[in-house]
């Protein structure tokens, strides 16, 4: 009888970051200055108080990034805004001031020793999409605001775990108001016409996102 195989040991999440952090510099055609960047951006998604805008979900986008099937207007830039886009979240801070902070830290890396190879202003913009806050004004806006939210059409096991980690980061607002603040957020992308602006995504996931969220929404209003 055959012994069985071991199973690989699954890589620690630093050891995968650093793998793509470089793939993503070579891909770019970025020198080695800026390994460091992407330790100090690993240990921005490695504050204690995140449980899902961690540096697991920001490897996830790129991935997800690379693994889309369609035209990308410019993959260097929109790369790089997933990279960058939950940087600067803090949980007590809004939105608008999370994605500023954002800004502020990827401007800090690149601006000086990347600003002729870089669109660093698109590079922004696409950060700043990432609030979700109008609708996207070109592709690659749409692809990037689409897989920030991926999550949305997680199988339930996976969408159980995401709530309960935007639960475990918002900690300091009681119950009451929590479960109104979240529904309201989530309510806001019910009301538009599709969840996700790409076809790909709207065709593979709009129909589980949609149930998860109306779920989600239903377990929030119980009495």
């Amino acid at each position: 009888m055959m012994a069985k195989r071991p199973e690989s040991a699954v890589e620690p999440l630093p050891v995968r970051w650093a793998k793509q952090w470089n793939s993503s510099l070579e891909w770019m055609g970025l020198g080695m200055v800026f390994i460091p960047v992407g330790e100090r951006l690993l240990s921005c998604y490695s504050e204690p108080d995140r449980h899902y805008h961690d540096a697991r979900h920001a490897l996830a986008c790129v991935q997800a990034l690379e693994q889309y099937p369609g035209a990308i207007g410019n993959q260097d830039t929109l790369e790089l805004a997933l990279w960058f886009h939950d940087a600067g979240y803090c949980s007590r801070l809004t939105p608008r001031e999370s994605r500023a902070k954002s800004v502020e830290l990827f401007r800090g890396e690149f601006q000086l020793l990347a600003g002729d190879l870089i669109d660093i202003n698109e590079v922004c913009r696409l950060i700043t999409s990432t609030r979700h806050h109008r609708e996207p004004e070109n592709t690659d806006t749409a692809l990037a605001m689409d897989i920030d939210l991926l999550v949305f059409a997680a199988e339930s096991l996976r969408y159980d775990a995401y709530t309960s980690d935007i639960r475990r980061e918002y900690t300091h607002i009681d119950d009451q108001s929590f479960r109104l603040q979240r529904v309201e957020f989530l309510r806001t992308f019910l009301r538009r016409k599709s969840i996700y602006w790409t076809r790909h995504f709207r065709k593979l996931h709009e129909e589980s996102a949609r149930a998860n969220i109306e779920r989600e929404i239903a377990s929030l209003e119980q009495p």
